[in-house]
């Protein structure tokens, strides 16, 4: 039997089990209600980075695009501000237009139009071009059309009269501000009976007077659509929006704000997205919250270009979606804490108060390097990341080549020159990871000692504080990781004897002139010291 002493410590001991017992789930209550405070207090902010970052790099990779339609258009204008362009001179046009349609096959066709009414409109049919030239007529137009095979060769003319004025077409603008590209609402194109959207630019005619031109580029909708879908975001949907039309364009269709009968289901959530866009004074640094179909959706806008808010490129995703890696790390971090609480109850009871302290776990996140790793793959080529599938071995000839390891320095020179960026080695331009085995190391640290080398010879070790080199094991195989800082000094890839400079402009690495080099230095660099 149990003896009075025996039982009064067990009393004892039954009573130290259950107050510590009760501590411990005191503790993990509070644990758990600070976590979710924490949740929501981070959500919106969370949604709010997660969503306008998505968008910053589609515009990005959008821009490039517009910005060389506007280039083109641009450089027309200068040379007919030359005289170089006539409408009394089809051939002469022809031989300047041809080409531009040959090699970009996003322009359907060229137009080049007068105050007077006078048109020549440029478009391929098949192997051959057609021209259609429009003269001002009594009670309409004559139209004279002119089937090409070469600039100077025609094969066959023929005529007919309409009522159609090139002055009375969506894209025809009188001269306005210098150097400005006006880009049309979406409508259809006369001769196609095709949707699209026309980008033009007009200008005073050499001699005073005033006559004018108007230079236009026709964009089917289509073309539009495949530039969305292969900028797709996986977590929702991309789409283009007109804030003077209101019309906006994704991948697969096209739609009008408001518009809600024979809507699909897509452009009904983009109609709620941008009512509700325009209810919240148009931001374009913060979330839009939608309710629609039994879900909270996100949106973020913002204008493809600054001076000109005309087009604005947009991203809509569930919340859940967005918000889901956010659960994730507020999990796992749960996970951690409950489990040192256990611990630490656990060594409370086994020990009876006679341990001094408990060790405490770095509070410092670190992100797992294979999340990292996937993060930029799912991203895409881009501004802030560029694959490379080896370090050293050329493909072609399965030999080590210097070319190849210049490549990848100049990308990594470009990030440390701009605003930072992942170069994956190991993964190639479809995002496929497919390992750096080819190389032939013999072991990893001479793998890591080689980048190294490489990164202090052509860049300089006094860079090596911004650049971070892992090597991440994914599918089986091995991937450097070089993830870079921007740089507080120039960087300059050291080529022999030789210096340049680059810059990440879009998916590439430029280089820069010596003198576009010191402007950029001025207005870049000189802000991060």
């Amino acid at each position: 039997m149990m003896t009075g002493e025996k039982k009064r410590k067990a009393r004892k001991h039954l009573s130290t089990v259950m107050s510590l017992g009760i501590l411990l789930a005191g503790f993990l209550v509070i644990l758990f209600g600070m976590n979710v405070y924490r949740y929501l207090k981070t959500r919106d902010h969370f949604a709010t980075v997660v969503i306008t970052d998505i968008n910053r790099r589609e515009v990005d990779k959008l821009k490039g695009f517009f910005n060389n339609v506007n280039e083109k258009l641009l450089l027309i204008r200068d040379l007919a501000k030359n005289g170089e362009l006539s409408l009394d001179n089809a051939g002469a046009l022809n031989r300047k237009f041809i080409p531009l349609l040959k090699n970009n096959s996003c322009f359907s066709g060229v137009i080049l139009a007068d105050e007077k009414g006078r048109e020549y409109f440029l478009y391929g049919q098949g192997k051959t071009w057609i021209t259609r030239v429009t003269l001002p007529a009594t009670g309409g137009s004559r139209m004279i059309f002119k089937e090409w095979r070469s600039p100077e060769d025609p094969v066959k003319t023929w005529e007919k009269k309409s009522t159609y004025d090139p002055r009375k077409r969506p894209w025809f603008r009188k001269p306005g501000k210098e150097r400005t590209v006006y880009w049309s609402p979406l409508y259809e194109f006369y001769e196609s009976k095709k949707p699209g959207v026309t980008a033009s630019i007009s200008w005073e005619k050499s001699g005073g007077g005033d006559g004018f031109l108007v230079f236009a580029l026709d964009i089917p909708v289509e073309q539009l659509q495949k530039l969305l879908a292969a900028r797709g975001e996986k977590k929702g949907e991309i789409f283009l929006f007109n804030s003077q039309r209101d019309y906006f364009v994704t991948a697969s269709e096209v739609g009008y704000v408001g518009e809600n009968s024979r809507q699909s289901e897509i452009s009904t959530l983009l109609s709620h997205v941008i009512q509700s866009w325009k209810k919240n004074d148009r931001p374009a640094d913060r979330f839009v919250p939608v309710s629609f179909g039994e879900e909270k959706w996100l949106a973020s806008l913002r204008p493809l270009f600054d001076s000109q808010k005309v087009i604005w490129v947009g991203f809509v995703a569930p919340e859940k979606v967005l918000l889901s890696d956010l659960k994730k790390t507020m999990f796992r971090v749960d996970t951690t804490d409950i489990v040192v609480a256990l611990a630490g109850g656990a060594l409370l009871l086994l020990l009876f108060w006679k341990i001094g302290g408990l060790g405490t776990a770095d509070s410092k996140a670190v992100v797992d390097p294979v999340i990292r790793l996937h993060g930029y793959i799912n991203e895409g080529e881009g501004a802030g990341v560029e694959f490379k599938s080896t370090v050293r071995t050329n493909l072609r000839t399965g030999k080590k080549g210097k070319e190849i390891e210049l490549a990848w320095l100049k990308a990594v020179a470009g990030f440390l020159n701009s605003g930072g960026g992942a170069l994956l080695i190991g993964v190639n331009d479809d995002g496929r990871v497919v390992g750096i085995e080819r190389d032939d190391f013999e072991n990893e640290d001479k793998c890591l000692l080689h980048i190294k080398n490489l990164i202090n010879q052509h860049i300089g070790a006094e860079f090596s504080s911004f650049i971070n080199i892992s090597l991440v094991k994914a599918e089986d195989k091995t991937v450097v990781m070089i993830e870079c800082e921007p740089a507080r000094d120039p960087v300059f890839l050291k080529i022999g004897k030789n210096e340049e400079f680059y810059i990440r402009s879009g998916p590439s690495s430029v280089k820069l002139l010596p003198s576009q080099m010191i402007s950029y230095v001025l207005q870049n660099m000189k802000k991060r010291k």
